[in-house]
């Protein structure tokens, strides 16, 4: 947190009108005061001494002036101060819907799909500091990995944990919308968006894409649609059952590929007022990302935060102890004669 020192102030300054008036307190003190003078024993030992009396007579008003003028600093409330948090932040509530269906190991992307998505998904959240941000993965089913957040330490370790293959596959992209409205349509955020990762077309779940898309329409939620791969499509690595890597092949023995439905990402991110955006590699995919960081920043000042600590202490405890000192010297030293 930014801080910047103001140094020090005094928050009752008007009383320095009392420090004015002292000097005219004085002398009426001074001209009406009776007189103390030096205990009848001492007289003896005082003979030459005499200006010294009238200094010692005096000590007793000059301590309680000094202890005077020390209580009204201590009523000025000296303080010591800081300026937190200054300028302007940026806040949003962000869900990400991570596609990890096999399709994802296609390896048009280095090292493949899924390993760029983390990639560029992982500096975009370290690029949003004031954002919270949370991850629904998704396959044939969705799951949320992490829910909102602004501990994005966490949200970059369970990123870091996905993988393809951790769930059963196909791709149920309304699902995975579902959820992330689910968790942002209680947020009180004034920007709420929902980042959808995916290479494939809507081929599971129980809620299709366009229901989803218009549940957080009705919500204010935008949905930012992000194509990963080629649309033509991609082999896809699967692993045999002996445990090696082999590319995935149709019935016909022709290689399988990846099938992407642009139409359908564009017409949920249209009724979401979001938008859609096609990354055909790695280059592509930041610049994508780092479009969306720019267009969805919400721009709020915030009111500086003043930090003090109080200083009236200082001031106090000296002229307590002046004061001590003042009854002991008249106490113990001076007799008051009428």
């Amino acid at each position: 947190m930014f801080e910047k020192d103001t140094g020090m102030s005094f928050q009752n300054f008007w009383f320095i009108l009392i420090l004015i008036g002292l000097p005219f307190l004085y002398r009426f003190v001074i001209t009406r005061k009776p007189v103390s003078l030096p205990h009848p024993d001492l007289l003896t030992k005082l003979k030459g001494k005499l200006p010294d009396i009238r200094i010692k007579t005096r000590l007793p008003l000059y301590l309680r002036l000094a202890a005077l003028i020390l209580l009204v600093l201590a009523l000025m409330r000296p303080q010591h101060g800081f300026v937190a948090d200054t300028g302007n932040r940026n806040g949003a509530d962000i869900m990400v819907a991570l596609d990890v269906s096999t399709s994802m190991n296609a390896e048009d992307f280095r090292p493949n799909r899924i390993g760029a998505a983390k990639e560029v998904l992982a500096g975009f959240i370290k690029g949003r500091p004031q954002d919270r941000i949370g991850l629904v993965v998704f396959a044939g089913k969705s799951y949320l990995q992490c829910p909102l957040t602004t501990d994005h330490n966490a949200v970059l370790n369970y990123l870091d944990q996905v993988n393809t293959g951790m769930i059963e596959d196909s791709t149920a992209i309304g699902m995975a919308l579902a959820t992330c409205v689910n968790r942002l349509k209680d947020s009180e955020a004034k920007t709420r968006i929902i980042l959808l990762l995916t290479d494939g077309d809507n081929n599971a779940g129980e809620i299709d894409p366009e229901t989803a898309a218009k549940m957080a329409q009705a919500l204010g939620i935008k949905i930012y649609s992000v194509g990963i791969g080629d649309p033509k499509g991609a082999p896809v690595k699967i692993q045999a059952i002996n445990g090696s890597w082999i590319y995935a092949r149709n019935p016909d023995g022709s290689l399988f590929l990846t099938k992407m439905n642009e139409a359908g990402l564009r017409r949920i991110s249209d009724l979401s007022e979001g938008g859609y955006f096609m990354a055909g590699d790695e280059g592509k995919l930041k610049e994508i990302f780092s479009r969306i960081d720019k267009m969805e920043k919400t721009r709020f000042k915030t009111k500086d935060i003043f930090i003090f600590d109080e200083h009236f202490a200082w001031f106090v405890w000296p002229a307590l102890l002046l004061l001590l000192l003042e009854w002991s010297y008249r106490r113990f030293y001076l007799r008051r004669l009428p």
